[in-house]
C-alpha cells in the first residue's frame, strides 16, 4: 500500500511540474528511479550477468563511455557519429554526477550501463530529450525492461495529455480539421505504440556488445539492431511539436504568473 501511494505521489509531482515546466526534470526522475525501482534493478542486474556481455563490462576497468571520450574512430562509424551525438547535445554522463564513485566495481559498471542504455535508445531512435521525445524512448526501454519508475511517468503523462487535449492553446496553430491530427492525447498514444514496437523488435540494449561496434559502420549496426528505420510517426510529428513547445513555454509562463499572483497577498488591502 505504501509503494502505491508513493507511486501515485510521484505521478502526481510528475504532472505539477509540467505545469510551469517544459523541461525533463532529473532530480524528480531519479526519484521515481530510487523509490519504486530498488527490488527491480536487482533482477535486472541478475538477468544481465546471464548475457554474453556481462563479463566483459562488469571486470573492465574501462567503461564504454570513457572508451568513446578517448578514441578516434572512422568517419561514419557507430564510434564517431555516437562520440560526436554525445558532443552535439551536450549529453550528460548521468551516472558519473549523479552516483560518483571512488571504486569501479562490477556493480557501478552496469549501473554506469544501465543509464548509458537510456541514451542509447535516444541516439539510435533519433529521439530528442523533450518531454515529447522521452516518452519514445521510455516505450522503447518497457519493451525489453519493465521498470515502474518509467511506466509511472508515463501513466503522468498520459494525464497530461488527456487535460491537454481540452486546452487550445496546447495545440498548433494550423487549421481546426487538422488538430485533430494533433490531438494530444491521440500523439501519446501513437507515440508509445510504436517506441512499444520498436524496443519489442530491436535486441535488449543492456545485452549488446558495443564495444565491437565502435569501428562498424553506423547503417550496418542499425540493421543489426533492426532499428534500419526511423519511427515514422515520430519524424512526422515532432517538427510540430518544434512549434507546440513555444505554446508550452508560453502557457507554463502564465501558469506561473497565475501561481504567484494567487499566493502573494497584497498587505495594503488587508
Amino acid at each position: 500500500m505504501r509503494y502505491r501511494l508513493t507511486q501515485i505521489k510521484l505521478i502526481w509531482m510528475y504532472f505539477k511540474v509540467f505545469q510551469t515546466d517544459v523541461q525533463s526534470p532529473l532530480p524528480l526522475i531519479f526519484k521515481f528511479v530510487h523509490a519504486l525501482d530498488k527490488g527491480k534493478l536487482k533482477e535486472i542486474y541478475r538477468r544481465f550477468k546471464k548475457t554474453k556481455v556481462a563479463s566483459k563490462v562488469l571486470n573492465s576497468q574501462d567503461h564504454f563511455l570513457d572508451i568513446i571520450e578517448d578514441g578516434d574512430f572512422e568517419p561514419g562509424t557507430f564510434g564517431a557519429e555516437f562520440k560526436s551525438w554525445s558532443r552535439r547535445d551536450a549529453v550528460l554522463d548521468v551516472f558519473s554526477v549523479y552516483y560518483p564513485t571512488e571504486k569501479i566495481t562490477p556493480l557501478s559498471q552496469f549501473l554506469r550501463s544501465s543509464v548509458m542504455e537510456h541514451d542509447l535508445i535516444h541516439f539510435f531512435n533519433g529521439y530528442d530529450t523533450s518531454p515529447y521525445g522521452e516518452i519514445g524512448v521510455l516505450s522503447f526501454h518497457l519493451a525489453k525492461e519493465w521498470r515502474e519508475s518509467y511506466a509511472s511517468i508515463l501513466y503522468s503523462s498520459a494525464i497530461m495529455a488527456f487535460r491537454n487535449s481540452f486546452i487550445p492553446a496546447k495545440y498548433p496553430p494550423v487549421s481546426w480539421w487538422k488538430n485533430i491530427l494533433y490531438n494530444p492525447f491521440t500523439v501519446f498514444i501513437l507515440t508509445v505504440r510504436e517506441g512499444w514496437r520498436r524496443g519489442k523488435r530491436a535486441p535488449w540494449f543492456m545485452s549488446v556488445d558495443w564495444e565491437s561496434y565502435l569501428n562498424v559502420d553506423l547503417q550496418v549496426v542499425k540493421k543489426e539492431l533492426n532499428l534500419q528505420e526511423p519511427p515514422k510517426f515520430w519524424m512526422r510529428m515532432s517538427p510540430m511539436w518544434a512549434v507546440v513547445r513555444e505554446q508550452y513555454i508560453d502557457y507554463a509562463n502564465q501558469w506561473k504568473e497565475k501561481d504567484s499572483s494567487t499566493s502573494t497577498t497584497d498587505r495594503g488591502k488587508v
